[in-house]
């Protein structure tokens, strides 16, 4: 009976073998790496995050960046909506329309766009912009300083000064330090963050979005303190809104109330009879405003038709009283 012998390798082929799995696993690490691999990964995974929350989720919307002016859309462009998800987060009265999408201007991803629409229409735009943030390019925009971590931009100084209460600023400012822009127009309140973000990161930003909403439903409605604005970088010539030069102290919460005498331009609002007392007169009609119900006390509550976005009897441009 004839015997075989073991076949043994020689050593170069092991050699050759380690090789040819080293190569292969570098080029596997750098195709999970390279950019149309990553955006493949964040869209799949903004989609398990959306069916998870059984959220609409659709590849792309030509159509829902142009219902917005200012921030991110008015520097780039409407562009296009990617990766958009759409759905409801909980906020005081019931549930709240949602966006999160990519969005795509000239071409190319810019950020990540969060959008929650609020029930009080406010009456001029807002943008919130952290000091690392570009300066808007819109010269419908004016400044009115610093409040909290961000400067203030508004299409209308006079109508914009009464929505700077220490709770917009402080919800504001939760939002957090990786979020340069968030602004407000009509009944929404958005930010943009860095490209990227993931869906963990963007449910705490809307989260957050609904507290400034709530803030400005609040500032809107006359409700909160006039927060402190920061305002050296501007000569009294430059001050916008309603205040007589020098009218403003340290601390002072009612901007222009010290202006000498009733004939100073801009002292009065509509319907107040002592200048420089709106927000007093303002706190004064809303103290026994009793705060409004959370989504756990009405958890069905949906202030909007989800299928066509359609705003619903809860939203309303002008104040609440009860």
């Amino acid at each position: 009976m004839a015997s075989y012998s073991a076949f043994v390798p020689p050593t170069w082929f092991w050699f050759v073998v380690a090789l040819v799995a080293a190569g292969g696993g570098a080029l596997l690490l750098l195709s999970e790496r390279s950019p149309a691999r990553s955006a493949s990964s964040r869209s799949r995974e903004r989609r398990r995050w959306a069916e998870q929350k059984s959220w609409e989720f659709v590849d792309a919307d030509p159509v829902l960046p142009s219902r917005w002016r200012y921030g991110t859309v008015h520097q780039g462009g409407h562009g296009r909506a990617i990766d958009l998800a759409t759905g409801a987060v909980p906020g005081p009265g019931g549930r709240r329309l949602a966006h999160v999408f990519d969005h795509e201007q000239g071409g190319r991803v810019t950020g990540v766009v969060a959008a929650v629409r609020g029930v009080a229409t406010v009456p001029v735009a807002l943008e919130l912009r952290l000091p690392s943030a570009p300066l808007p390019d819109d010269a419908g925009l004016d400044s009115l300083g610093q409040i909290g971590d961000r400067y203030a931009f508004v299409t209308g100084a006079r109508d914009g000064r009464h929505l700077l209460t220490d709770e917009v600023a402080r919800t504001a400012d939760l939002v957090g330090d990786d979020v340069p822009l968030v602004w407000a127009e009509d009944t929404w309140v958005l930010a943009s963050t860095a490209a990227g973000a993931d869906p963990e990161r963007m449910q705490r930003v809307l989260q957050a979005l609904v507290e400034v909403s709530v803030a400005l439903e609040k500032a809107v409605d006359g409700e909160g303190d006039t927060a402190e604005v920061i305002d050296a970088d501007r000569t009294d010539d430059d001050a916008p809104g309603d205040d007589a030069p020098g009218d403003d102290a340290p601390g002072d919460d009612a901007p222009g109330d010290d202006a000498p005498g009733d004939d100073a331009p801009g002292d009065d609002a509509p319907g107040d009879d002592a200048p420089g007392d709106l927000a007093a007169d303002r706190n004064d009609d809303t103290a026994e405003i009793r705060p409004d119900p959370t989504h756990r006390d009405r958890p069905g509550d949906i202030p909007y038709d989800l299928e066509h976005d359609e705003p619903g009897s809860d939203v309303r441009s002008a104040p609440r009283r009860r």
